[in-house]
């Protein structure tokens, strides 16, 4: 038997075996942003970005977010839910309200989008904001965010 080929396999089920906790935790934190009324601050760190999409980035926005990390953290969520997760608000904008699950579905979004572009600059900072959109299942599902503050480079 290739031992390459073995490695190769066993780094691959390692990979989905942590995708598949980080889902949990996700989830999890989620959870956690509707029933804690407390201030906290919890951060999941899902990946680096991968090579492949930072070239993509690069390439669409001229934005470079080699070595950055991909991260949730509860603020996003908390937000998210606030401004996207209110079904009447979001059906007057022709849009579908979040759902906890949809938060797993970013990951994908992510890290294989359909497309890539800036939309615009963040109210706060003025950073860019990049936006990921994939279309899934008829759907199209957007993805919008760049935080300096918390992102952090690997090492």
């Amino acid at each position: 038997m290739n031992n390459s080929r073995c490695f190769s396999a066993k780094i691959f089920t390692k990979q989905i075996l942590d995708l598949e906790k980080i889902k949990e935790q996700i989830l999890k934190l989620y959870d956690e942003c509707l029933e804690n009324p407390l201030p906290f601050h919890k951060k999941i760190n899902i990946c680096i970005v991968p090579d492949y999409l930072a070239r993509l980035v690069l390439e669409a926005t001229d934005i470079n977010i080699f070595n950055y990390v991909i991260t949730i953290d509860n603020y996003g969520i908390s937000h998210t839910i606030l401004k996207h997760g209110n079904p009447l608000t979001e059906s007057k904008r022709g849009q579908i309200a979040i759902q906890k699950q949809d938060f797993i579905v970013m990951i994908d979004v992510i890290l294989k989008p359909d497309e890539v572009k800036i939309a615009g600059k963040t109210n706060k900072t003025g950073l860019p904001l990049l936006q990921f959109e994939k279309e899934i299942e008829g759907k199209k599902i957007v993805v919008k965010e760049i935080r300096t503050v918390t992102s952090t480079k690997k090492k």
